[in-house]
């Protein structure tokens, strides 16, 4: 069974987000002392960066040329695929999962049919109200009650067809 590959958070950021390539072992440390906002030891740092170049030398992620202190490290082709494609896909998933706000037109459409049904039953209760005066005292306390749940779902579909409206323009824009 094939282990799944693993690089540490500080490679990660190193490597991937701050996009080094063709670095040497003194600039990396310099890059992970900064990066990790601690002005650590010198000389640790120095061995903790190395033991992870090391270890991808060996996965064959970097390429070394030259020698001594003047040794660059250079990204390979597989660690580039392995990676940096991770990275895009999972950024690409992200974005689209943000910005899919279909649900808010579904809810639009709802609240829509149920104030239709809401101005229905005032329509109603006026109507009851002229056929039936001797039944006024029971029938304004039902309609006012369709009145404020009308007002309420008014509210709601403004809400949702204005944001709708400023998401639209913002897709125009770009």
């Amino acid at each position: 069974m094939k282990r799944s590959n693993k690089i540490s958070l500080l490679m990660t950021k190193l490597l991937i987000k701050n996009a080094l390539d063709g670095f040497t072992v003194m600039e990396l440390r310099d890059a992970s002392i900064n990066t990790e906002g601690i002005s650590s030891d010198l000389e640790e740092a120095r061995k903790k960066v190395y033991r992870q170049i090391y270890r991808f030398e060996k996965n064959n992620w970097l390429r070394s040329e030259g020698s001594g202190q003047k040794k660059r490290y250079f990204q390979t082709e597989l660690f580039k695929k392995s990676f940096l494609t991770t990275q895009k896909d999972e950024i690409e998933a992200n974005t689209q999962a943000t910005y899919d706000y279909s649900i808010l037109n579904i809810e639009r459409n709802q609240y829509k049919g149920e104030l239709e049904i809401v101005l229905g039953e005032i329509k109603e209760y006026k109507a009851l109200r002229c056929r039936f005066p001797e039944l006024e005292s029971k029938v304004i306390p039902l309609l006012d009650n369709s009145k404020e749940r009308a007002a309420h779902l008014l509210g709601k579909v403004n809400v949702l067809s204005n944001i709708l409206n400023v998401i639209s323009e913002g897709k125009q824009a770009c």
